[in-house]
């Protein structure tokens, strides 16, 4: 891929989210003669954004302009059977858009006002045939921020084994590059080596790829763990991990082929649905990569280790992704 083409990607992937859900909320808010109100409860500052980004796809990346409308059309189509009959507000729940409500849906981005109900709704624009994130955390505070109800100090244990990994890998690197290693990566910074994964050389990222790998494994650990001690607080975490930290939430994920030529398809995700399939939840066998795989019925659950760009701290993300059938 060439610089060009990288900084177009670039581009889109940061507006495109934004823009999206600006596009369906505005839709729907002019299908329902709420396009005035919908305007006028939207921030200032916010408005600055959007307005900026749609001077940035205008001048580099155009042919996203009718892409972003095709889903967010088809997206307000696969809504339309759930929109309260008595609708009365749209709000979006955005950082910057003001919305009261973006404290108590704190995983919605679009609330639905009826005036004696409210639907939040998430919504994801996601490649085709690609997982959807849904939920991260960092290394240190996952399984207490996700899983409070486990036993055993599993937080605590699971931090100290992730410093004694961090120092076997640590000393690993420093072996191979014919450095003594200090407790740190002083050392390696000062003799000019890279902190990035990718300009290691092959040796190098192998040990980091093991690395990752049995930090995954531990988190496999204690899932079999959590799994044996309390079932049914694990199956109510999980859902929570796959988006769905309220049973009234509606997830509309919007899948695209942007570089092809297959159609945009919307999907409508309910609570019940992810019920259903959590009842064929199933640990898959640990498969000596850097992440932990769950059945869900239908669908795939990936807990997956994600590195931050430097690979010389012990600040790692564990990120939540679903694939639905």
């Amino acid at each position: 891929m060439d610089h060009e083409n990288i900084k177009k990607e670039a581009l889109f992937n940061e507006v495109k989210g934004s823009l999206f859900e600006y596009l369906v909320a505005s839709g729907l808010a002019k299908d329902s003669g709420l396009e005035l109100e919908f305007q006028r409860s939207l921030d200032a500052n916010y408005l600055t954004v959007l307005s900026q980004q749609d001077r940035l796809i205008r001048q580099y990346y155009p042919e996203m302009q009718s892409f972003l409308r095709d889903c967010a059309a088809i997206s307000q189509k696969a809504l339309k059977e759930l929109i309260p009959s008595d609708l009365s507000r749209i709000q979006l729940t955005g950082k910057l858009s003001n919305s009261p409500l973006a404290r108590t849906w704190a995983e919605a981005d679009l609330i639905l006002e009826g005036e004696k109900s409210s639907l939040p709704i998430s919504l994801k624009l996601n490649k085709r045939n690609s997982y959807v994130n849904t939920k991260s955390g960092g290394v240190k505070s996952f399984f207490s921020t996700y899983f409070p109800f486990a036993t055993g100090g599993i937080q605590e244990a699971f931090n100290q084994k992730v410093d004694l990994e961090f120092e076997a890998m640590a000393h690993e690197l420093h072996q191979l590059f014919d450095l003594p290693y200090g407790g740190d990566f002083k050392l390696w910074v000062r003799e000019g080596y890279s902190e990035l994964p990718g300009e290691i050389g092959e040796e190098g990222r192998k040990v980091l790829k093991a690395y990752y790998a049995r930090l995954a494994r531990l988190m496999q650990k204690n899932f079999e763990q959590i799994q044996l001690s309390n079932p049914d607080a694990l199956r109510d975490a999980l859902a929570q991990v796959m988006g769905f930290g309220s049973r009234e939430l509606i997830q509309l994920v919007c899948f695209h082929d942007f570089k092809g030529n297959a159609s945009v398809q919307s999907s409508v995700h309910q609570y019940s649905d992810l019920e259903k399939n959590l009842r064929g939840l199933r640990l898959l066998p640990f498969s000596e990569t850097a992440s932990v795989d769950w059945e869900v019925g239908d669908w795939r659950l990936q807990i997956r280790i994600k590195p931050m760009n430097k690979f010389t701290t012990t600040a790692i993300k564990i990120n939540c992704s679903v694939k639905f059938s």
